[in-house]
């Protein structure tokens, strides 16, 4: 049923410790491919290494819905099977699909046109100094940028020297709780 290399299973948190690594463009353009005839949009796109397996992880979701369970186990059957048909991973792998989540991964332009008004924490490369986390709320974007507004002031930053960007500081409503505040 399943590929020889895809476990098949939806995955809705990160394994801590894997190291990332950079993604072939042929991959990603397979898997935008299926993903589209699926009728889901691709996220955004992460491997790491997890021991001597590889970890593909795709963020999707679906343009009229919630993603749902059912559509990460189809996304992961469909997908397993068309990776193992091309033969691009030339070493065992395991393929997690999950939605991007409450504070979903920005990773386009558009992700960030989308949330404009929301707050985001972002990872900034800083010349020659590492890199700096922003928060802030999105104000706007453009192809290659994006303004937020930080402590009150406006701040362009190209995205190119964004590392790590994700919604930040959405908080779950939950009624009809029965816990007694203290």
């Amino acid at each position: 049923m399943f590929g020889a290399g895809v476990a098949p299973f939806c995955f809705y948190a990160l394994f801590p410790g894997c190291a990332k690594v950079k993604l072939d463009t042929r991959l990603e353009e397979i898997i935008k491919d299926e993903l589209e005839l699926l009728g889901f949009e691709l996220v955004k796109l992460e491997g790491s290494f997890a021991g001597k397996r590889k970890v593909i992880r795709l963020y999707i979701e679906h343009p009229e819905r919630g993603v749902k369970v059912d559509d990460c186990i189809q996304v992961t059957r469909t997908i397993g099977l068309v990776l193992d048909g091309e033969d691009l991973l030339k070493v065992p792998y395991n393929l997690e699909v999950s939605s991007p989540g409450m504070n979903r991964p920005l990773s386009k332009s558009e992700h960030f046109r989308r949330f404009v008004g929301k707050t985001v924490k972002m990872v900034v490369f800083e010349d020659g100094e590492g890199t700096r986390t922003r928060i802030g709320e999105i104000i706007g974007a453009e192809e290659d940028t994006v303004t937020l507004s930080v402590e009150g002031e406006e701040e362009r930053i190209p995205f190119g020297k964004i590392s790590k960007a994700n919604l930040h500081g959405e908080k779950w409503k939950i009624s009809g709780s029965r816990r007694a505040d203290k």
